[in-house]
């Protein structure tokens, strides 16, 4: 019946509101159908009549064994490749931290000048804490920054003359103690704070420092093996975005670690309840329950030929509550295999449910290529990724017929990101002025973070990309940041016709224990495409624009 109301805009607002001519609402809610028999026969017409009498899973019986990691490994012999053969194992437990960590985190040259002085700054608040101040010119005496240059002005040089070096300061905490008396329990707290911070930069194992390096530098490519009782899984270009099971293949020729009689594997027994799968737009269970309108997949834009969109939208809207979830808990780092699952129905009858393409051997969905069956689940904690420390560019330039490492940030001495480009803009050399009769040049002038990367022929299938000097009045090119160096080569495959995105960036994760992990991660990624450096030879200038 409508209402009318008088709004003080001059106009009439109008309300429709529905009046029940009963004072029950059983009918309505009962949806009668006014010909049931017209309904049923449409009902058989579409074979909803055909389905089987089966009953729902209320319980599933879980049997099954969960073999641990237990080693790790850098992989590869180097380039070229040493006599020793593969590297020794390292035995790793899951609990002290993420794999990550290990696998990812570059080689330890030492904190820098920032974390130095960082280090020697919460020195001093830790002194200024427990109310021992008047020891600081002690420590400054015994401490002090042996050098460190003037200019330019940054936090690192205002604050290097009034705090000690945390370097120095870790070196006697390691070893004999503090050289100044009276700070036991300072250095004590201080060196617990510092061996977390400096993790990322201590170096990588004993020996050598590039002992459990797993970076090829000349790939841009992480390559370690993983040890999983009798099985190895060898990952051969991981490119540093997070460890998981699609990272690495089985190795059926590698010897796995040796393990104590005691292999670290676990058996299990769980009997759980089935639940129905839930997702974003299946359809309501009830008959007067409200659908949420979020995810519509009638109004799906699908041809007829877009036969993974159909299918997707059958299983949805036909077969998505057909499907139910049993959880199971894993532990991180593991393999976990499975016996057949024996599920009861609500009829009291039991089902036994093989593995899904157990007898296909093409069907690997969460399978690990070379293992024919088995979840994976490497301990990975990704964690949160900081800003780029480090970006390098690999492109191609046809028209120079050259490639090109293109170095557009690094990270200096004191931790402070330099961005080559911007100061390219302040040091390039000037071309020379208008001529009216037009200039020459030998050759144009390339921006200094640009280093060319010369193919050199080995074989008649193998190129290499080497890093060389380009002379050029004016500019010197030359890498400055550590992912290239001036005698650096690169494998002609790793730079393609898209590029690539070398960067170095911090991670801080947390593990499941609470404790704090830091690394700093190389990564590479797609790039760009190719580019042009705009190098010439033998350039005449017009004074005039050509038309």
């Amino acid at each position: 019946m409508p209402r009318t109301a008088f709004e003080h805009s001059g106009f009439f607002r109008f309300r429709l509101e529905p009046l029940s001519r009963t004072h029950e609402v059983a009918s309505g809610l009962a949806a009668r159908v006014h010909d049931p028999a017209w309904a049923l026969v449409r009902q058989w017409q579409f074979g909803e009549f055909a389905g089987q009498d089966a009953g729902s899973p209320v319980l599933a019986q879980i049997d099954g064994h969960s073999t641990l990691i237990s080693a790790w490994r850098p992989a590869g012999q180097g380039d070229p490749p040493t006599p020793d053969g593969p590297r020794p194992w390292v035995t790793y437990d899951p609990t002290t931290g993420p794999l990550d960590a290990l696998v990812e985190s570059e080689d330890g040259g030492g904190p820098d000048e920032y974390l130095r002085v960082e280090g020697g700054a919460h020195f001093v608040r830790l002194l200024d804490e427990a109310g021992l101040m008047a020891k600081l010119p002690q420590v400054m005496a015994v401490y002090a920054f042996e050098s460190m240059p003037a200019e330019p002005v940054s936090l690192v040089t205002l604050l290097a003359p009034d705090v000690p070096d945390a370097v120095s300061l870790a070196k006697d905490l390691d070893g004999d103690g503090l050289r100044v008396p009276g700070l036991a329990a300072v250095g004590e707290q201080w060196i617990g704070w510092w061996h977390g911070v400096a993790s990322a930069t201590a170096p990588s194992g004993p020996g050598t420092p590039d002992a459990l390096d797993t970076f090829d530098p000349h790939r841009f490519e992480h390559s370690a093996d993983f040890s999983f009782g009798d099985r190895v899984f060898h990952a051969e270009e991981y490119l540093g975005d997070g460890l998981d099971w699609f990272s690495v293949d089985l190795d059926p020729a590698a010897s796995p670690a040796p393990v104590a009689s005691s292999a670290p594997v676990r058996s299990f027994h769980h009997e759980v309840v089935p639940s129905t799968v839930r997702f974003g737009g299946i359809p309501a269970d009830r008959f007067w329950e409200m659908e949420d309108a979020q995810l519509d997949f009638g109004s799906t834009d699908v041809s007829a030929l877009d036969t993974g969109r159909l299918l997707m939208i059958a299983f949805a809207e036909v077969y998505g509550n057909d499907w139910f979830l049993v959880p199971l808990e894993v532990p991180a780092g593991s393999l976990t295999t499975l016996k057949p699952i024996v599920v009861t129905d609500s009829f009291g009858a039991t089902h036994t449910v093989e593995r899904a393409g157990r007898d296909n051997p093409h069907w690997n969905l969460f399978t690990v290529t070379g293992a024919d069956d088995g979840l994976l689940l490497l301990p990975s904690g990704q964690g949160a990724v900081g800003e780029r420390l480090e970006s390098v560019m690999l492109a191609r330039d046809e028209l120079a017929n050259l490639a090109w490492a293109v170095e557009t940030s690094f990270t200096d001495a004191r931790g402070e990101l330099v961005d080559r480009r911007a100061r390219w803009l302040h040091i390039a050399p000037q071309g020379p002025p208008p001529n009216p009769a037009g200039s020459y040049a030998v050759q144009t002038i390339v921006p200094d973070y640009w280093l060319p990367l010369v193919p050199h022929a080995m074989t008649a299938a193998s190129i290499r990309f080497a890093l060389v000097p380009l002379l050029q009045p004016g500019a010197d090119s030359k890498p400055l940041g550590s992912l290239l160096h001036t005698d650096h080569w690169v494998h002609e495959e790793e730079v393609p016709r898209e590029g690539a995105l070398v960067t170095r960036r911090p991670v801080l994760a947390r593990w499941f224990d609470g404790s704090w992990h830091v690394w700093v991660r190389r990564e590479k990624n797609p790039s760009g495409g190719e580019s042009s450096s705009g190098l010439h030879f033998d350039v005449v200038r017009p004074s005039e624009t050509w038309p």
